[in-house]
């Protein structure tokens, strides 16, 4: 017997029940509540052999992009080859993906989630992931496109369609269509107000055209269910550390950290790395930071797995550099440069570039620092995140040439960052000093 998700997709379980809690931590997972693993773990204890259940938990584990995850998503896979039942065309697409994605190779794996979407345009997991990979690995053109190819499969009637809409409003913003994603993004949430990652789209959407105020309120009084009980809760609070520091307010930025963002027990890679993210900002701007880096670093020694994500490494990177344990940091840069540049995904051949850059901040060599940054800035794309993640870099450059004493490149980069987007102010993240080398 085979039973079917709301969507149609052919499910390999004979049991209704199975489907009824695969759907509800189907839908958790699509607005980034917690804790779908909780929901889902009980059918899989119950319908063992419930294959696409096994699937849908392999890529729970995936989502979280933290590689001590990678074991308990091989686990899931191999329980869902162990079936009694015979996978359908589907499911064994969706697992060839998934377990290219478990052995390491996100890169691999999302070019299969390409073709699989293309045969399977409803299935709202893949895309999710893949959208989610998408991010990751900095196919940003990807991130609009690819709900752009299955939209015409979908009608406004289907369940879960509110979730294509938030997905595309953050693909949209991420192309500069800021108008088009603020539409999309808030017709996400009347559909469902859950929405967590259309929030995220439209938050992206005020602090890219620098409508800081509103984004202010977007993210304390406009919305509220992310905060509580939702994976993406960090970052939302991270980027509203953001928005007050584009507001000249590192103050309420620094409170934002220790309120939402500093690690806890339970944070995962992502987390950490907007922690890393913030504290350098603030570090950029001058800002005294120096005790929060030291747990920051303890939680990243723990956690890392060096030579797997560009992101991931270069934001470990950030905080072993900021909590001045220079040992642990050279260990980890001579990791990532005996990792074959073409082996994990793109842009492993500036990875190190990357962390040596951050390591000669650290030490003072400002002019050396800027000098490995310049010509890594246009093609920063492949360092994976949002175009708000990936401004990390342009700062850093921006202030390693005014510490260095370098007018004229600061000068270009300060230019550079004006044009390309119409932030109200200062990019956030550059020390107040910059404005006497910009006079100078």
């Amino acid at each position: 017997m085979t039973l079917a998700d709301a969507r149609g997709l052919a499910l390999s379980t004979d049991r209704p029940a199975s489907v009824a809690g695969y759907a509800q931590a189907l839908d958790l997972f699509n607005s980034l509540r917690t804790d779908p693993v909780a929901v889902l773990q009980p059918v899989l204890d119950e319908d063992p052999d419930f294959i696409a259940g096994h699937l849908l938990m392999a890529g729970f584990m995936l989502s979280g992009f933290d590689a001590g995850l990678l074991p308990a998503a091989r686990e899931c896979l191999a329980a869902a080859s162990g079936s009694r039942l015979r996978p359908n065309p589907r499911e064994q697409s969706f697992q060839a993906a998934l377990q290219h994605w478990a052995d390491g190779d996100m890169a691999h794996a999302n070019r299969l989630l390409d073709r699989h979407l293309v045969d399977h345009p409803r299935d709202l997991f893949a895309l999710q992931l893949a959208h989610m990979s998408d991010l990751v690995l900095g196919r940003s053109q990807m991130l609009r496109d690819r709900i752009g190819r299955v939209l015409a499969h979908w009608s406004e009637d289907d369940a879960g369609f509110g979730y294509l809409l938030g997905m595309q409003a953050f693909g949209l913003e991420e192309c500069n269509e800021y108008a088009r994603a603020e539409a999309l993004g808030l017709q996400a949430l009347e559909r469902n107000p859950h929405d967590t990652w259309a929030v995220h789209a439209v938050a992206h959407v005020y602090e890219m055209q620098g409508r800081v105020d509103e984004g202010i309120r977007w993210l304390t009084t406009g919305t509220s269910l992310w905060q509580r009980d939702n994976a993406l809760a960090v970052h939302n609070f991270w980027h509203l550390a953001l928005l007050h520091l584009s507001n000249d307010d590192p103050a309420s930025a620094l409170a934002v950290y220790d309120r939402a963002i500093a690690p806890g027990p339970a944070s995962m890679a992502m987390d950490l790395a907007d922690a890393s993210a913030l504290l350098w900002r603030l570090g950029l701007r001058g800002v005294d930071v120096a005790g929060r880096w030291q747990s920051l670093a303890a939680r990243w020694r723990e956690q890392a797995h060096w030579g797997w994500s560009v992101f991931n490494d270069v934001h470990a990177m950030l905080a072993l550099v900021g909590a001045r344990e220079q040992e642990a940091a050279q260990a980890g840069r001579r990791v990532i440069a005996a990792v074959p540049a073409a082996a994990p995904g793109p842009w492993w051949a500036e990875a190190g570039t990357v962390c040596e850059a951050v390591m000669a901040f650290g030490e003072g060599r400002h002019a050396h620092c800027a000098e490995l940054l310049l010509p890594l800035l246009p093609d920063a794309q492949g360092y994976g995140g949002s175009q708000a993640q990936r401004s990390l870099l342009h700062l850093t450059a921006m202030e390693a040439a005014r510490r260095a004493g370098d007018a004229a490149l600061w000068r270009a980069l300060d230019s550079e960052g004006s044009a390309r987007r119409p932030a109200r102010g200062r990019p956030s993240g550059v020390s107040c000093a910059a404005r006497s080398l910009a006079a100078a």
